[in-house]
């Protein structure tokens, strides 16, 4: 497999999914949650046609065990490098979590416990529910029921984040499993729920109304404490921090998945977005941009540039949520499968998921 890589002198077996595989990092990083997020999805639904899904799976959760973040065990370290030596390490001794990442591993862990139960050396269901307990303890802020960007926020005493989050974080499928499994803090999951639906609807009141875009961070709104909006200033990132980017690429996808999998209603962000993005683009996937302005330009201008596979795959997802997409559908796909499988932005493993 592409991106899969084993970990050599580890008496047990483990794999990473190799994320720096077109894109060499300065630090030598390997991988990170958030690729390992995505691989903890991926093989449980893959098993049903792959005899050794599972036994990736397995070995893929042997890798996350072993690398802990520094301010809460049950979570997995963000991003680990090769050493001098040639050895995997957390790229520094405080490495702390990112919430999206955990999120996917637990899930993950669900999906494999709904296929495989209860048989195996890893019980899915009490490791899953130790990890969406450790979320809720170190990722929630419960002042206001937000995600936060990872554990580091609760953990470092004084920063400037404990009220941002992380629009691609807003995962409701991933939620609404946790409400379910979660027994002891079901109530307080629903209204992270709850406050999602709450940002998504006041953003959809403002910039957002006529194009469906979500900034990549919200911050909280001093003009109205009860509110997040997108920032006019770089919050963790870049100066796109409150358009569309490199983040909320991915949000046309992890909206969808809930209406996909749980056949919620469609919701307005979603349908404005769709028949925005047909318009924007004239129909044509290959004019798609790696970015559009919501609060630092006029909202739905683009500043990016053509053809970006992590940009365009998401939009494939969300085509299929709705009636009187479909030759929008067939247009994306072709695209993506006939794109060349070359060198890489540095994002494009959000794009090749979609594919998978």
């Amino acid at each position: 497999m592409r991106y899969l890589r084993l970990v050599n002198d580890s008496n047990t077996m483990k794999e990473y999914l190799f994320y720096a595989l077109d894109q060499p990092t300065t630090n030598n990083a390997v991988t990170v949650s958030e690729a390992m997020g995505y691989g903890m999805i991926i093989f449980p639904i893959m098993s049903k046609f792959d005899l050794t899904a599972k036994i990736h799976f397995t070995s893929i959760y042997n890798y996350i065990k072993s690398f802990p973040s520094f301010y809460n065990n049950n979570l997995m370290a963000w991003q680990q490098v090769k050493n001098s030596t040639g050895n995997i390490v957390n790229s520094s001794p405080e490495t702390s979590s990112a919430t999206d990442g955990d999120m996917d591993i637990s899930y993950g862990l669900l999906l494999a416990h709904k296929i495989w139960g209860e048989n195996d050396k890893i019980n899915y269901k009490s490791e899953a529910v130790k990890r969406i307990n450790a979320l809720m303890d170190s990722c929630v802020n419960k002042n206001d029921y937000i995600l936060t960007l990872g554990d580091w926020v609760k953990g470092i005493k004084v920063n400037n984040f404990k009220y941002v989050t992380r629009s691609s974080d807003f995962l409701k499928y991933h939620i609404r499993e946790f409400i379910k499994f979660d027994f002891k803090n079901s109530t307080e999951w629903q209204m992270v729920l709850d406050k999602i639906d709450f940002i998504i609807s006041e953003q959809m009141k403002n910039q957002s109304k006529a194009n469906g875009l979500m900034p990549d961070f919200f911050i909280k709104d001093i003009n109205n404490i009860n509110n997040y909006i997108a920032p006019k200033f770089k919050v963790l990132e870049t100066i796109h921090d409150g358009d569309y980017y490199f983040n909320s690429c991915r949000t046309p996808w992890r909206y969808s998945m809930d209406i996909i999998i749980n056949k919620t209603p469609i919701t307005h962000e979603l349908h404005t977005l769709n028949y925005w993005i047909k318009k924007e683009t004239s129909y044509n996937p290959k004019n798609i941009k790696s970015g559009y302005y919501i609060a630092n330009g006029t909202p739905g201008h683009s500043f990016g540039s053509s053809n970006d596979l992590s940009f365009i795959a998401p939009f494939l997802v969300s085509s299929l949520i709705e009636k009187g997409h479909d030759n929008w559908t067939i247009a994306l796909w072709e695209t993506l499968i006939n794109k060349p499988r070359t060198k890489v932005s540095a994002t494009r493993s959000f794009g090749e998921i979609i594919i998978s």
